[in-house]
Formats: structure tokens, C-alpha cells, sequence
């Protein structure tokens, strides 16, 4: 591809935060807010480009006209598929709505808010668009940087900067596993373009490695929130502004997800062409473990962003699941859950700041009964509450569907009950919180330590007036989430971006010639789709039981106080949930040396 336009969505929000940060003294807010709006926008813009050109084929961008010669890669490349040009394209759209959310709204930090975001964004659509390795590495620590600091933007209390610290501390862990794993492949292979390593890999995994790949993938499932690398996330959101919540939870855990899927598809396809059943049975422990636990702690909470955390941590889980199944069909169907995942937490993030800014309090036991008069406040709450369950009209429901019949063709089974738990656990936190706070229902809701410790309003009391743009995002975001279910076409763009996305071969093709090779999307799965509208209006049902059963517990029998006791103590779960970046760098430790011993004895 000749001509800026690949490199765009990452030079127009690096150039706008350059501009932002040394004019930040002298521009107002208002200013500030405009620059930035106008800057996102005109990145969304040049990803759309990007997409409807990647649509066609897969476009290899060579910076500096450094092409390959023979099998040598000394340029650096961007290779723009529908993924990666998709992925920057979400990115650039949650941006723009979060920005457009903090029009005049959320502090900005003296003005240093503008630039990191944008910052942020530029990082983001370099990670997924590249084709280089370490340059993915780049980018991942260029966005860990920016997300460090807009944690800890709020710099007068200690909440956020504790919060920031432990994000900082692990996620710096992450990134020297990540460069360890890189320095090994270089060493194996002389290379860092993605697509010369996979080359010269071939089948090889011998244990150098098999330690390389454990290593990688490691350090990307600390991005990802996947159990134990997944402590950093809820301390996070307790303390970050809304809208940094929302691209954490909307899009950052889920590019930790990609880089994982994007490097086995790539660079270690044939490696584990031998040993793909030992490897998916791994993935599924890990992603089990992670919605079992993300599942549980979501439904314990009772601060409203770390409760919207540890729902995205059994999220995760479950898009890790789905990845392990492998094939074209398990991406298809990942990749449909990530963008409908991303839109509903996004737009429940979204209330959370409504709900902040309106009533000065996360706390379930503070909220309680106060939220009576936002009633279309309470509608998004309770619609991102049934997109969590894949209820019948949601894009969750699809990915379900897509799932399933992945599942049924490498003959595993039971993975529908692991969404119906994943959505089951998630929605009834959702629908508890709704029911004591905008309807003010049953008892008081019961204390945890984390409620105890409750959230500073991130604006100013004087003004607590809710306007058009605050809720536009969230609901643009439902509407999105809604209307994809009913898009054949891009039901289909989805699948045939998988197909090129999964096979190795064509996209070696694609880097060392320009030319892309034509690949069959894999077969709809329609038949799949009545079953997991049936599974989903279950899951909102059992749902709204199990919240019944805490709000109502004291008209229940003490037998079916089941709510009553998932809120219980958890004593385990959350002693180790403790706040300490040592605590936490211990268990990425533990969960790095299960995975590599995994590796080691499994996939040889």
C-alpha cells in the first residue's frame, strides 16, 4: 500500500497530543476538549479508510519502501487486515466517546488528561496494526505508559496513585517477560517481522521455544486479566476516571486477548500443529479459572467499578475459552464477542460515571434507594445488565451461537454452561445493584471491605446537572451492541477476517509478496442461533433470581438465600485480592511457572 494512510492512525493522535501537551497552559477546556474531539474523530476517520480498503485485501504498508528481499525482513511494516484495521477502528470509536462523555465533565488533571488519551489511542492502533514484534512491544509499553498515568490522573489523593502503582508494577513485570520472550526468538531466528519468525520457526518446539511462547503469552495475559495475572485489574478501576475505565475495560484487556491469538496464528501455527488438543486443553484451564473466579468476586462486590472489573476479568476468561477451540470459527466467533463485550461494558462504565457524578458515591450500601428519579439512567444500567447474558437481540448472543458450533466440531462440550455461568453471575451483579439503587428494593445491600473504601466524586458538587453528551455514549454503545445482531454482511466480514487472520500461510503470502490469497469464510453458523437465544433468555431469568435472592433475602427462607451467600465472605478470594504489588507479582510468578511446566511437558 503506498501513500500516509496506514500510518495515520497513529501519527494524527500522537501529532494532537504533541500539539495538546505544549499548549495545554494557555488552552481552556473547552479548547482542549475540542482539539481532542476533532483529533479522534479525524483518526476515526482514517481507520474507516483503512478498513474499507483492508475489506478488499490485506494491505502491507513498508515504511521507508524497505521491502523484503528474498526471505529477509529488514524494514518495518504495518500489515492492514480487517482485524487489525476493525480493532483500530473500535479504538478510535470508544475514544471519541469518551472524550465526547468528558466534554466540561471529568477533571482533566491541569489538562494533562487530552494528550495521554490521545497518546493511548496512538498506541493502541500501532499495537494492533504492526507486523513487527518488538515494535508491538513498543507499542504495548507506549500504551502501559499512558495508562499508568491516566490511573493515576486524580494525583492529590492516594487511592489513585496507590491504584496506578500496582498497575504499574505489574504490568512492567509483563512487559520484561514480553522482551525476554522476544530476545529469545530473535536469538532462535535472527528476526522480528512476525511473519520472517514464523518462517523460519516452521514446526519447530524444542524447549527454547516452547519457553519463548510461555513467555509472550504470559506477559500479554497480565494486559489481559487472566487468572492469577489479573490482581492489577480491579484496583485500577476502582480509581481510574470513567472514561479511562472504559477503554481498559472496552478495548485494552481485550488487544492483550489479540496479541495472544495474532503471535500463535503467525508465528507459532505450525509449532503446535502436533500438540493443538494439549495446547487448547491449557488455554481452557487458564480461561476456566479465570471466569469461575472473575465470576464469583463480580457478584462479592459491591463498589460498582470494581464490580464492572471483575466482570470483564470473567469475560476475558470466557474469550480466552473460545480461542482455545482454534479453527477460524472459534476467532469468528471470539472476535464477534470482543466487539459486543466492548460495547456493553463500555456503555455500563458509562452509567457508573452518570451514577458518580449524579449521587457522589460507588458504594451499593450508599446508593441504596438514591437512584429512583434517573430512570434512563436505569434503563442502560439494566439493557448492558441483559447484554451480559447474550439475551436474544444483543451480538453476545451470536458469539454464543458461533461457540457452539465451533465446539461441537473438536467434539468438546459444556462450554455453553460456562457462558450461561459467565453470564449468569455478571448480569445478577448488574441486576442486584439496578434494583437497589434505582428502585431502592428489598433490603439494604450487605458491606464489603471494598464498598468501605468508597470512590471520590470526579466532579465538581456545584454542578450535577446531566446533559445530552453524557448520555449519548452509553447509549450509542447499546445501540451498537443491538444492531451488529442484525447485520448479515458484517456477521459475514467477520468470519472471512478470521479466516485470513487464522491461516499462517496466506498471510506469509501476503507480507513477502503484496499480493493476498483468496480464503472461504467458514460456514455460518445459523442453525446454532435458536439454541443460544433459548440459553440466553435463561441466563437473564436465572439472572434475575439470583438478584431477587439478595435483595429480597429477608423475606426468603434462609435455604434460598443463594444472592445472600455469593456475597458472602470469600475469605481466600479476597485475602489474596490484597492491594500489594508484591502479593501480586507472586501470583503472576506462580501462574507463569504453571503455564511454562504446562508447556514444557505437554506441547513437546
Amino acid at each position: 500500500m503506498t501513500g500516509p494512510l496506514p500510518a495515520l492512525p497513529v501519527v494524527l493522535p500522537l501529532l494532537g497530543a504533541g500539539l495538546l501537551a505544549a499548549l495545554r497552559k494557555w488552552l481552556s477546556r473547552a479548547a482542549a476538549d475540542s482539539i481532542s474531539i476533532a483529533v479522534a474523530a479525524g483518526t476515526l476517520i482514517s481507520s474507516f479508510l483503512l478498513l474499507s480498503h483492508a475489506l478488499q485485501h490485506t494491505r502491507v504498508y513498508w515504511f521507508g519502501n524497505w521491502y523484503p528481499r528474498g526471505s529477509v525482513v529488514l524494514g518495518i511494516t504495518f500489515v492492514v487486515d480487517p482485524v487489525a484495521a476493525g480493532l483500530s477502528s473500535l479504538a478510535c470509536l470508544l475514544v471519541l466517546l469518551a472524550l465526547v462523555f468528558s466534554w466540561r465533565f471529568v477533571d482533566a488533571g491541569a489538562n494533562h488528561y487530552h494528550p495521554l488519551m490521545l497518546v493511548f489511542l496512538a498506541a493502541m492502533d500501532g499495537f494492533v496494526l504492526t507486523g513487527d514484534l518488538f515494535n508491538m512491544f513498543v507499542f504495548f509499553e507506549l500504551m502501559s505508559t499512558a495508562a499508568f498515568a491516566l490511573c493515576g490522573l486524580k494525583t492529590q489523593e492516594p487511592a489513585p496513585l496507590q491504584g496506578s502503582f500496582n498497575f504499574a508494577v505489574t504490568n512492567t513485570v509483563a512487559a520484561f517477560l514480553g522482551l525476554t520472550g522476544i530476545a529469545l526468538l530473535y536469538a532462535v531466528t535472527g528476526a522480528l517481522n512476525m511473519a520472517q519468525i514464523g518462517l523460519a520457526l516452521g514446526s519447530r518446539h524444542d524447549p527454547l521455544v516452547l519457553f519463548a511462547f510461555t513467555l509472550l503469552t504470559c506477559g500479554f495475559f497480565v494486559k489481559a486479566a487472566i487468572a492469577p495475572f489479573h490482581f492489577w485489574l480491579p484496583d485500577a478501576h476502582a480509581v481510574a476516571p470513567t472514561p479511562v475505565c472504559v477503554l481498559f475495560s472496552g478495548l485494552m484487556v481485550e488487544l492483550g486477548l489479540y496479541a495472544v491469538v495474532r503471535l500463535k496464528s503467525v508465528i507459532f501455527q505450525e509449532t503446535f500443529a502436533s500438540s493443538e488438543t494439549h495446547l487448547r486443553y491449557i488455554l481452557l484451564a487458564f480461561g476456566g479459572i479465570t471466569v469461575l473466579i472473575g465470576g464469583v468476586m463480580c457478584y462479592a462486590e459491591h463498589h460498582l467499578k470494581r464490580l464492572l472489573a471483575f466482570s470483564t476479568i470473567c469475560h476475558a476468561g470466557l474469550m480466552l475459552a473460545i480461542f482455545a477451540i482454534q479453527g477460524p470459527l472459534a476467532i469468528a466467533a471470539m472476535l464477534i464477542y470482543l466487539v459486543a463485550h466492548a460495547f456493553t461494558k463500555s456503555s455500563l462504565f458509562f452509567v457508573s460515571g452518570i451514577v458518580l457524578h449524579r449521587l457522589r458515591s460507588m458504594s451499593e450500601h450508599l446508593l441504596f434507594g438514591k437512584g429512583r428519579s434517573l430512570r434512563w439512567t436505569a434503563a442502560l444500567w439494566f439493557l448492558g445488565g441483559i447484554g451480559l447474558a447474550a439475551s436474544p437481540g444483543f451480538s453476545t448472543m451470536l458469539a454464543e451461537a458461533g461457540t457452539s458450533s465451533a465446539a461441537q466440531q473438536v467434539g468438546l462440550h459444556g462450554l455453553s454452561w460456562l457462558f450461561m455461568f459467565a453470564g449468569v453471575m455478571t448480569s445478577a451483579a448488574v441486576f442486584r445493584v439496578g434494583m437497589h439503587t434505582f428502585a431502592g428494593w428489598g433490603d439494604a445491600p450487605l458491606t464489603d471491605r471494598s464498598a468501605q473504601v468508597d470512590e471520590l466524586p470526579e466532579t465538581d458538587a456545584q454542578d450535577q446537572k446531566i446533559f445530552w453528551y453524557h448520555f449519548v455514549p452509553p447509549l450509542l454503545c447499546i445501540v451498537f451492541a443491538v444492531a451488529l445482531t442484525f447485520i448479515p454482511s458484517w456477521q459475514y466480514g467477520v468470519r472471512e477476517a478470521a479466516a485470513r487472520m487464522y491461516n499462517q500461510a496466506a498471510y506469509l503470502n501476503t507480507v513477502y509478496t503484496g499480493y493476498s490469497v483468496p480464503l472461504q469464510a467458514p460456514p455460518s453458523w445459523r442453525n446454532e442461533i435458536p439454541g443460544a437465544a433459548l440459553r440466553g433468555t435463561i441466563a437473564v431469568l436465572l439472572a434475575l433470581a439470583l438478584a431477587c435472592t439478595s435483595v429480597f433475602r429477608g423475606k426468603l427462607a434462609r435455604s434460598l438465600r443463594i444472592g445472600a451467600f455469593l456475597e458472602g465472605p470469600l475469605t481466600i478470594l479476597r485475602s489474596v485480592q490484597s492491594g500489594h504489588p508484591g502479593d501480586y507479582v507472586l501470583w503472576l510468578t506462580v501462574g507463569l511457572a504453571i503455564f511454562g511446566s504446562a508447556s514444557l511437558f505437554l506441547l513437546r
